[in-house]
């Protein structure tokens, strides 16, 4: 499992290649220690939630606030990947369903016209999870957007 730093990253993207980043990929399969790392670290999308998996970096000298704004946003991580997880696994089966059900014989795809069939009639299926979940994430964020205000705030204060 291949992590970025962030921080590091744009310095690095003219000096870095493809076949570096995979050649450190083959060597790191291991998730780094949140303790250790310098930043926070990205890794690789997932294959069904296709979201990629944040190690957030746990400072030495983390205040309580700081650790609670940590600790929200991996859970945040989580729930998100979780929902998504759900949600494409139910649709990569249910596409399956209906392209057996649908595919004619002797041929190997549907045309992109005859697919938006069963597209709209899943997001149609789906609409009220997806007005939840979005209203849940906006929840979320807004939390998440007042918490990370209160810490840059009190560093300011501190800096004074």
């Amino acid at each position: 499992m291949l992590f970025v730093q962030i921080a590091v990253w744009p310095k690095l993207s003219s000096l870095i290649t493809l076949r570096q980043i995979q050649t450190t990929a083959s060597k790191c399969a291991e998730i780094p220690n949140p303790k250790k790392i310098t930043s926070d670290m990205i890794g690789p999308p997932d294959p069904v939630s296709n979201l990629r998996k944040i190690i957030f970096k746990q400072p030495s000298n983390e205040t309580q606030l700081e650790k609670q704004y940590r600790k929200l946003r991996s859970e945040i991580q989580n729930w998100n990947h979780d929902f998504w997880t759900q949600h494409n696994s139910r649709f990569f089966q249910e596409r399956e369903e209906y392209l057996k059900r649908n595919l004619p014989e002797g041929k190997q795809n549907l045309t992109a016209d005859e697919m938006s069939v069963f597209y709209k009639a899943f997001l149609d299926k789906n609409w009220t999870s997806h007005i939840a979940y979005n209203k849940e994430w906006y929840r979320k964020n807004f939390t998440l957007l007042l918490l990370s205000l209160q810490i840059k705030l009190r560093k300011l204060l501190r800096i004074k």
